[in-house]
């Protein structure tokens, strides 16, 4: 993974998510603090060998880091041309952070978390 999408409007950003979830993209990783959704939040979505990492905040919106093929057809899946750069929520160490913040997938299902 080497280039970040970024500044991808909260809508689009959250309808990408929720469109790969119901093509049968798992939640592999979720960020669940007290502001997720609020403030800030993160995702990691697996189908097979693929993987997207999804992060927002409330003052830089949507990013979006994965291989470029999956860029491809988001693009062309979602009709949309993304703006690549530097990322604010998906460097390395804010994604580790994020990773240490999230639920065990194990502890989520369990809790029926991922219910829409």
């Amino acid at each position: 993974m080497r280039k970040t999408a970024i500044n991808i409007e909260t809508k689009r950003w959250r309808e990408i998510i929720c469109k790969l979830r119901s093509r049968g993209w798992v939640v592999t990783s979720k960020y669940y603090g007290f502001d997720a959704g609020i403030d800030e939040d993160f995702w990691i979505l697996r189908k097979g060998f693929k993987k997207i990492l999804f992060a927002w905040n409330n003052w830089s919106e949507g990013e979006i880091k994965c291989e470029d093929k999956i860029f491809e057809f988001l693009e062309s899946e979602f009709m949309i041309k993304f703006q690549y750069g530097v990322p604010t929520n998906l460097k390395p160490t804010v994604v580790l952070t994020y990773k240490l913040q999230s639920l065990p997938l194990f502890l989520v299902e369990k809790l029926n978390l991922l219910k829409t």
